[in-house]
């Protein structure tokens, strides 16, 4: 996570999602995976959800706290009205491939009192750099009654049925996960501003031991961004 990407259209999906997960039971663990600096992409950009109605139907508090941001940092979007009550946060930069196991053990100390743990690497799953977690992240995560969540982006080397089907058995292959379920959403963005074309943005939320509850909860958030106009979403399971 970057501080360029704070308050783009990815983080109102994200945190609805991780909201409407919580709720007023859990305690969420926030891990940014943090890269300070800007990586020069032009990601971060599709902040057209402030003047859409719909987002502010789906999540009016949500809204406010994303739009009121005195600026756009991960330290801003910590300290702004939107979190569940108890949420604790993980901001400790990026360390070097060398560092990276102590980084991952104050990782784990800093979220220690979470039931909820949600990973936020820029790239999703991967190798062990800056933009990934890595299966053993998760794996180390793991413990009972808590479920880790993370956010992934699909490619298109191969269709998005087989792709969801083959991360969910790599998780508990080498991650030892049980129940895994994946929430896919897809929301059309502005090709540029104010165009009047649109292109497809994908973002999944991928659930690690998540039980009945939470399920239930996800699958009613699909149901909810049915009233954002050009946004689809779709739960997928594995036992």
């Amino acid at each position: 996570m970057r501080d360029q990407y704070a308050g783009d259209v990815s983080d109102v999906l994200k945190f609805a999602f991780l909201r409407s997960l919580a709720a007023a039971d859990r305690t969420l663990g926030v891990a940014w995976y943090y890269a300070p600096g800007d990586d020069g992409r032009p990601d971060g950009k599709h902040l057209e959800w402030r003047n859409e109605p719909a987002w502010q139907v789906l999540d009016a508090e949500l809204h406010a706290g994303l739009s009121s941001l005195p600026s756009r940092t991960v330290a801003a979007l910590e300290s702004a009205a939107l979190w569940p009550a108890g949420s604790i946060f993980h901001r400790e930069p990026m360390p070097a491939r060398v560092d990276r196991a102590e980084w991952g053990r104050r990782k784990r100390e800093a979220l220690e009192g979470a039931d909820l743990v949600f990973l936020d690497p820029d790239n999703g799953l991967g190798a062990e750099t800056e933009k990934h977690a890595t299966f053993a992240e998760i794996r180390r995560l793991r413990r009972p009654g808590r479920a880790i969540v993370f956010i992934t982006f699909p490619g298109r080397n191969m269709p998005h049925d087989v792709l969801v089907k083959q991360l969910h058995a790599r998780l508990q292959d080498e991650a030892h996960a049980g129940q895994v379920a994946t929430l896919r959403t897809n929301v059309s963005v502005p090709r540029a501003p104010g165009a009047s074309s649109y292109v497809q943005r994908q973002r999944w939320f991928t659930m690690v031991d998540p039980d009945f509850l939470l399920i239930q909860r996800a699958q009613a958030f699909a149901e909810a961004l049915t009233v954002v106009p050009r946004l689809s979403a779709k739960l997928d399971q594995t036992t």
